[in-house]
């Protein structure tokens, strides 16, 4: 399995405890409810499958090198100090 399945799988458990308890706190669900149960039971289930679906980490393709000016243009000399009256 490619990703972070630990990572994926605490983070969707705590977003969906967050979840739960913040409907519960704004009266949108009561206590009782059984939804408030189940949301951190989908977290788990939804960060699994992100953690396993989501391209993180480094991808195999490596971009190209950015060339470098070549010594020729760059401005090495300095102009010659002209006379001052």
């Amino acid at each position: 399995m490619k990703g972070r399945p630990i990572l994926g799988v605490i983070s969707g458990f705590l977003f969906g405890f967050l979840l739960g308890v913040s409907l519960f706190l704004w009266g949108v669900i009561p206590l009782h409810s059984d939804f408030i149960w189940i949301l951190p039971l989908l977290g788990l289930v939804l960060g699994l499958v992100m953690a396993w679906w989501a391209p993180f980490g480094k991808s195999s393709e490596q971009p190209p090198p950015v060339a470098s000016p070549p010594v020729e243009s760059m401005d090495t000399k300095r102009p010659e100090p002209g006379p001052t009256d």
